[in-house]
């Protein structure tokens, strides 16, 4: 009896150990995630939450698995996008018009990816911790702000009535496709906070000008130049 009795406190053990060595839901605090990373099993698909029961036998192996948690709060960046037109520098002096040409969009923005993406950019080898997360979110952003300000350019040159206030958040992630390039993220905020418009109306009439028509005071020196030689010319009247 004593001997049955004390393997069954071994057998209790033993199966207590296991079940301590693979429960993985007692890792992961609230508000992160869990994913396992096994020598035998890679990136395993499923990720563990809290709150939520997970078991992995990867872990009864030494040194076979690892946890990697990732913190899931939406990430706020701001971005400004700035430049000048083709040539605008060159035309803006010619007219002493500085910064005409010139434009720059200030976009607000707030994005997250859900505990799958995670997973799925884990298995992409895109992201191996928590700040290669946050990174990657934050180079999203950069990506998603210069297509928006592209975007933006596209419909000021087309609609010389065109103001960005009027533009939506919807709007903005249609048009700029982000399901395309980043079907893992979700944008909650896209806002342009503050913007400067290029003139297209002055930089189109500057671009459709010749040559010679394009610098005032050189057009004046040559002028000025020709009526010399004509009078150097004239033969002398006696």
């Amino acid at each position: 009896m004593k001997k049955f009795l004390a393997c069954l406190l071994i057998l209790a053990v033993f199966t207590g150990a296991v079940f301590y060595i693979g429960w993985t839901q007692f890792r992961v605090k609230p508000d992160t995630i869990g994913i396992v990373v096994s020598k035998t099993s890679g990136v395993n698909e499923k990720p563990v939450l809290n709150g939520e029961f997970a078991w992995h036998w990867q872990f009864l192996l030494p040194s076979n698995a690892t946890l990697k948690t990732f913190q899931i709060k939406p990430v706020s960046v701001q971005k400004t996008i700035n430049g000048t037109l083709p040539s605008g520098e060159a035309y803006a002096s010619i007219y002493g018009a500085q910064g005409l040409f010139d434009y720059s969009f200030t976009f607000d923005i707030l994005l997250t990816v859900s505990p799958e993406a995670v997973v799925e950019l884990m298995q992409l080898n895109k992201v191996t911790d928590d700040t290669d997360l946050t990174a990657y979110l934050e180079g999203a952003a950069s990506t998603l702000a210069q297509k928006a300000a592209n975007y933006i350019l596209t419909r000021a040159e087309g609609n010389p009535s065109f103001r960005t206030e009027s533009l939506k958040r919807e709007e903005i992630l249609r048009g700029i496709q982000i399901y395309k390039d980043f079907p893992e993220i979700d944008v909650s905020v896209f806002a342009i906070t503050s913007s400067k418009l290029p003139d297209y109306n002055m930089y189109k009439k500057i671009s459709n000008m010749q040559p010679d028509e394009l610098n005032p005071a050189e057009k004046y020196e040559k002028s000025e130049k020709i009526e010399k030689s004509e009078v150097a010319e004239m033969p002398e009247v006696l």
